[in-house]
């Protein structure tokens, strides 16, 4: 208590002088219009930007809760634009990819991705129980994943584009000139089509995509976006740089390809080649 009235005593002046300022404040402010209106609105200033800083706050450590969400919202999006149907994991959806090409749609989730190495290898986390089978091919919405090679109940393991043994036809947007799409292990952002003939035309800035030869990827798919051409065995045929859309090095959500026609077709080539 004795400390109390001595700060009291010691700081009466100014306290004084506050208390006096106060009341005059107040006053002024009661009796003038005008001081009353820049009080209320530089009060709500100083009280929105208090409650901004505080918003911020929250929204700091709310980080990890809201990059969730998003991620979710993410996936459930491009599953929509991909699928248009159900967006849950695992389930087959009907998607068109052209009028006489029917396919199914298995949304998955990658749970290992591997780019840095020569052969490569991606883990999805559905399996047989989902139906999936090895030769369904894996997409995203931007491009080319890869093919998928053993499954087990609920899990799956994908052979990715960027593995030196995984070669891919693919097409010249616009002409019906093929190659053999191939990965040299140097870039996870490049591949090369190879094969290609010299009569082609094909110059920078034109669109990969596959073709109608195969039966795990459905036709048109974008693949990527021709960086460099160059002609080799004594200018025979071109050695093609192709930029992928698709980022292999990160990967979140993917659909497996379930080609409804396939056997049907696999049969038809065998009856072909055994004539």
């Amino acid at each position: 208590m004795q400390h109390i009235i001595n700060f009291l005593i010691k700081y009466r002046n100014l306290l004084l002088y506050l208390i006096l300022f106060s009341v005059a404040l107040v006053f002024t402010i009661q009796s003038h219009e005008y001081q009353r209106t820049m009080f209320i609105h530089s009060t709500g200033n100083v009280t929105g930007a208090l409650l901004e800083k505080r918003n911020t706050f929250y929204e700091y450590f709310d980080l990890d809760q809201q990059n969730e969400y998003l991620s979710s919202e993410n996936a459930r999006l491009r599953m929509r634009l991909l699928a248009l149907g159900d967006t849950l994991l695992g389930s087959e959806t009907t998607l068109i990819f052209s009028d006489s090409l029917p396919y199914k749609v298995i949304p998955a989730r990658v749970i290992k991705n591997g780019y840095d190495k020569l052969d490569n290898f991606i883990t999805l986390d559905i399996g047989s129980n989902q139906d999936i089978e090895p030769d369904m091919g894996v997409i995203t919405s931007n491009g080319l994943v890869g093919i998928i090679d053993v499954t087990s109940a609920d899990y799956s393991r994908v052979i990715s584009i960027l593995n030196s043994e995984m070669s891919l036809n693919a097409q010249i947007k616009g002409t019906s000139t093929i190659g053999s799409l191939t990965w040299d292990g140097s870039d996870p952002y490049i591949m090369n089509l190879i094969d290609v003939p010299r009569r082609a035309i094909v110059s920078k800035g034109d669109t990969i995509i596959t073709g109608y030869q195969s039966t795990t990827f459905p036709p048109d798919i974008e693949i990527g976006v021709v960086e460099n051409v160059v002609l080799v065995d004594n200018g025979s045929r071109y050695d093609i740089q192709v930029r992928l859309l698709n980022n292999m090095t990160d990967l979140g959500y993917v659909y497996v390809i379930k080609n409804r026609d396939k056997e049907a077709i696999q049969i038809i080539d065998t009856l072909q080649i055994n004539e």
